[in-house]
């Protein structure tokens, strides 16, 4: 049986495949993004109907497991303006969860940067700016545990 990060895994990848945004996933399944977001990310909790919503709308078939994952492509930044959102991105998140924790920004930053996660949040800035700062703490936190990857 997979789990739900590997389910949330495959939709994303399909929703990436297609090339749909979040916001226009989750209009049409009838979800908000942050519940899209945490789905694909293994972390949200959803009924039976909003998974056979989200399959139907990606064309997929419910026996998930058996599809192979495709490979995730993304366009290359070259605007500096979204490069600077990004930064200023990156900087809330690593300050949110510091404070979240009670650490230093500093140490986060350097615990961050050596597990990968600052470039994830780099790559998924589309899909995670507009997530609320608990939803990215809670990422945050299960990647540095080992339990999303």
């Amino acid at each position: 049986m997979e789990s739900k990060f590997e389910i949330g895994q495959k939709l994303k990848n399909k929703r990436l495949e297609l090339n749909l945004r979040m916001d226009d996933v989750a209009k049409e399944v009838g979800v908000t993004r942050s519940t899209l977001w945490a789905i694909e990310n293994g972390i949200g909790n959803y009924t039976i109907d909003t998974l056979l919503r989200l399959v139907s709308f990606l064309n997929m078939s419910i026996g998930i497991g058996t599809q192979t994952q495709g490979t995730r492509k993304r366009a290359t930044r070259t605007n500096s303006a979204l490069d600077k959102k990004i930064n200023r991105f990156i900087v809330m998140c690593v300050e949110q969860y510091a404070s979240s924790v009670n650490r230093s920004s500093g140490t986060i930053y350097n615990e961050l940067n050596k597990a990968g996660i600052i470039d994830e949040l780099k790559e998924d800035y589309e899909d995670m700016h507009g997530m609320s700062t608990y939803s990215i703490n809670e990422y945050i936190s299960k990647r540095l545990s080992g339990g999303v990857e």
